[in-house]
This record gives structure tokens, sequence and C-alpha cells, in this order.
């Protein structure tokens, strides 16, 4: 607030020492000059007054918070990216199983993701059940998971 008192102060005092030169002016182009002059001096004058409003750690405490929200921004990102491949590793599982059931077998499957490019893609498979040879050549023909990437559980 005392940073306010002084601006107006010395706005004031710019203003009351304009008029006071524009009057002392003789009329014709020595007082247009004053004039126009004076008007610059009163808007640097008013101007002023941002810069001065905003507190020295403003800056660091804006820059601050640029950094926690691009912190923010990345976390989020990973996250969408990490659920997005989580939906997709379901709908796999879904999709091995339903296949298991349509060849007669019984499995469970447990796919694992991985991230070529930045897009996630199917990268192991866990799979509880009796070894099928035929939904082995399934899972690496149609999922590009290779058998040596395919783990089998026999449960029973």
């Amino acid at each position: 607030m005392a940073f306010f008192g002084q601006w107006l102060g010395g706005f004031l005092a710019c203003a009351a020492i304009v008029s006071l030169l524009e009057r002392l002016c003789p009329d014709g182009a020595p007082r247009l000059i004053v004039r126009f002059t004076g008007g610059l001096l009163l808007l640097c004058a008013l101007l002023r007054a941002p810069e001065g409003f905003v507190q020295p750690d403003a800056a660091r405490r804006a820059e601050d918070w640029c950094e926690a929200a691009a912190r923010l921004e990345t976390e989020l990102r990973s996250d969408a990216q990490s659920a997005f491949a989580d939906g997709i590793a379901r709908k796999l599982e879904a999709y091995i199983e339903d296949k298991a059931g349509t060849m007669g077998v019984r499995v469970r499957a447990s796919v694992t993701m991985g991230e070529r490019d930045g897009v996630p893609v199917p990268e192991r498979v866990t799979l509880r059940g009796a070894y099928s040879d035929a939904l082995s050549d399934v899972i690496a023909s149609e999922l590009g998971i290779a058998k040596e990437k395919q783990t089998w559980i026999d449960s029973g």
C-alpha cells in the first residue's frame, strides 16, 4: 500500500509541474511542445504503476507455478498412457480367452504391455491352462507375441 501512496504522489507532482510549465509558456508552438512532452511524461508516470504493484518474488512464483503445471501435465499424460495400455491389455486378455474358448481350450490370460515409439504394444503373455500349440500360433501370428514370450502355466 505504501507504493500506491508514493506512486500517486509522484503522479500528482508530475501533473502539477507539467501544468505549471504549460501556463508559463507563451502561446503557439512552445506551448504545444510543452503540452505534448508533458503528456508523454504523465503517461510514463501513469504506466510506472503496474511495475511497482508486482511483488519482487511474483516472477519467481510464476516460474514455480509454470514448472508445477509442466510436472502435472507430464504426470497426467503418463497416467493416461498407462490407463490406455491397461485397457488394451484387458481387451487382449479377453480376446485370447475368447479365442481359446472357440478352440475348445480353457485358459486365463495375463498380458504385459510394452511401448514402441510411444505406442503401447503387447510384449508378453502368461497363460494359465493346458498348453495349446494352435492357440500359441494364433497369439504369435495375430498379436505379435512370439512363442518365447508366451509363458504357459499348466493349472491342472
